[in-house]
């Protein structure tokens, strides 16, 4: 399966203001609009923080759309589909004379539920057999993450963003073993029961 990422979040699960506090870099709303000589910092800090979280659970947190290729259908009557929570999904995909992806999959049940989520063929239903174009013929545009803010996100998986932006703000460009390995473990420990196991 290849994977492309279609729209990236609209926004990240903080605000610039909510970190500066969260680092003692401002007490108020006031003095965090006051302070602002590290907001290019802060701000990929706060990215880099969400992604890694995002590898490391194999999930999606705020709302994003994604793109997934297959080469062929499954062998069997379903697939899982990357980045949990799954929002929506819709299949497409392109014959052997096809310019495009022009024909839609309407025989499947999109399997929200599951962690992952799945396409899952209809009863009775089975993969088209027509002959497919031979480079990445079947795409599956997804929607997934827990919501569009970040007070839709688990707390536990907050926990771990704001420890993984503490750790990025505190020791920018230094080697810590001590410190690294625990803020490591501590994060690591935070995401255990978010884990999506087989996407890793």
């Amino acid at each position: 399966m290849e994977l492309k990422v279609n729209t990236e979040p609209a926004v990240e699960p903080f605000s610039l203001d909510e970190v500066k506090k969260h680092l003692r870099l401002a007490v108020t709303t006031g003095d965090a609009d006051i302070y602002t000589e590290e907001d290019d910092f802060l701000n990929r800090a706060i990215t880099t923080a969400r992604r890694s979280v995002e590898l490391r659970s194999g999930r999606a947190l705020i709302t994003q759309t994604w793109e997934a290729y297959l080469d062929r259908w499954p062998t069997g009557r379903s697939f899982k589909l990357p980045y949990p929570p799954l929002v929506s999904a819709t299949v497409t995909y392109r014959l052997e004379d096809d310019s495009g992806y022009d024909n839609t999959l309407s025989t499947v049940v999109v399997d929200t539920t599951s962690e992952p989520g799945r396409i899952v063929l209809d009863v009775n239903e089975s993969w088209p057999t027509e002959a497919l174009h031979p480079v990445n013929p079947i795409k599956i545009t997804f929607v997934c993450g827990y919501g569009d803010a970040g007070s839709d996100v688990p707390s536990g998986i907050i926990s771990a963003i704001m420890l993984l932006i503490s750790d990025l703000y505190e020791h920018r460009g230094e080697t810590m073993a001590g410190v690294n390995i625990y803020r490591t473990e501590a994060v690591d420990a935070l995401l255990q029961n978010y884990r999506i196991w087989s996407n890793q």
